[in-house]
């Protein structure tokens, strides 16, 4: 190695001499670590990079982030949300006993009609909710949790209604509706965590906190998936299909004044008509 004043240094470490030229592949991700105009190009084509995935690939997404999550976190996504519910909105069931077997019953009734076949692995349960600032409602949690309310059971008491709006509840857990919401709506998140190998503590201070779940609708695709899938449940558990239409149009007289979350909201004269269509399919 000649220096620039003339000076000639020789030396037998090749490998030292080239880490000082910057010759080696560590030199190499030094000088492309440094700053350079291009760095702004490549900045600009990763986020394009990032934005085309979320926009046009976010199904394909939702549906890796399915098939990779375990029953532990829906078991845990399930357990946050009762916790925030408790602490927030919820009171202990004030139902009688003999309201609570009704419902209970029913519940059994349709998980037994609905077998092994379904393919889901959620573990079920029916628990009992006394929610005066919420009313009448039931909703689903993704790890198989369905929570009904005692305003609900008193209300509307009717075994075919109870076995229309509980199997439309089973059905966005079989369908996996709840758990796709959370991560369309955590799509962005969803991509860093894929890239990072990580999902972090803020995702998992969302979604096991239950927070961001609560805030969720179901988009009108999953709700009319659900109305069929309750609707053909409760006719294989032996219930008129006709109660969860009798639930809705109930429900239409009451005005629009309904909790944003709750997950069997009404939807006008078209969600009957499609209602009535499945239900002549079965006959």
């Amino acid at each position: 190695m000649k220096f620039p004043d003339g000076t000639l240094f020789e030396t037998e470490d090749h490998a030292g001499v080239e880490l000082l030229e910057g010759r080696n592949a560590g030199g190499l991700l030094h000088r492309l670590e440094e700053f350079h105009p291009r760095l702004v190009g490549v900045v600009i084509i990763a986020l394009a990079a990032i934005w085309l995935i979320w926009r046009h690939g976010l199904d394909v997404l939702v549906a890796a982030a399915l098939f990779l999550t375990p029953p532990v976190l829906t078991e845990q996504i399930d357990a946050g949300t009762l916790r925030t519910l408790d602490l927030t909105l919820a009171n202990p069931s004030d139902l009688g006993a003999e309201d609570q077997e009704l419902a209970g019953e029913i519940f059994s009734d349709l998980l037994e009609a609905l077998g092994s076949a379904s393919g889901s692995d959620a573990e079920f349960q029916l628990v009992f909710r006394n929610m005066p600032g919420v009313g009448p409602n039931a909703f689903a949690l993704p790890g198989g949790t369905v929570v009904l309310t005692d305003q609900f059971v008193s209300e509307f008491g009717d075994a075919d209604i109870l076995a229309g709006v509980l199997g439309h509840e089973i059905g966005h857990v079989v369908e996996q509706h709840g758990l796709k919401q959370v991560y369309r709506s955590l799509g962005i998140y969803i991509l860093i965590a894929f890239m990072a190998g990580d999902t972090g503590p803020i995702i998992e201070e969302i979604i096991l906190e239950g927070n961001l779940l609560l805030s969720l609708s179901y988009s009108r695709q999953h709700e009319t998936a659900a109305d069929r899938f309750g609707i053909e449940l409760a006719d294989r558990a032996g219930y008129d299909p006709e109660g969860l239409k009798s639930f809705f149009e109930a429900l239409e007289g009451t005005g629009p004044e309904l909790p944003r979350w709750m997950s069997t909201h009404p939807s006008g004269d078209r969600r009957v008509e499609e209602i009535d269509e499945t239900i002549r399919s079965l006959r």
